[in-house]
């Protein structure tokens, strides 16, 4: 049983390690202001998470029915160190998606100052031919 769920938690590890490198991407298109390739990897990695969120409830139903006296020390090295990676890569995770927001923020300012003057020099041209044609 407990061999059965640490090949779940190997799984486990690596799906999440494929939603981190996904995570790196997107940041990396949203800097390079790729917005279709944002959304093409927000996508993937949404499926991933989805994935890696049905193996991580695998593994804590397993978990709740085990025997204590069944498990190792070995064992519960491996489940804490699990946890470990678990929690660094969610914060891994969580600080790209950070500066995948901050590209995007910059992006929407840039975009928008670029409307408003866009939309300033049309009016600059309207009342400028107004006044011409009186």
């Amino acid at each position: 049983m407990t061999t059965t769920i640490f090949e779940t938690i190997q799984q486990h590890l690596s799906m999440l390690d494929l939603a981190v490198s996904s995570s790196e991407q997107i940041k990396n298109f949203a800097k390079n202001e790729n917005l279709e390739a944002v959304i093409n990897e927000t996508e993937n990695r949404e499926r991933i998470v989805n994935i890696v969120g049905q193996i991580q409830r695998n593994i804590e139903d397993q978990i709740n029915i085990l025997n204590p006296e069944e498990i190792a020390a070995d064992g519960i090295t491996i489940l804490k160190s699990w946890f470990n990676d678990l929690n660094i890569l969610t914060e891994k995770m969580l600080s790209l998606d950070k500066e995948t927001v901050e590209y995007l923020s910059q992006q929407k300012q840039g975009a928008a100052k670029e409307i408003s003057l866009i939309f300033k020099n049309k009016e600059i041209i309207k009342s400028y031919n107004h006044e011409g044609s009186k």
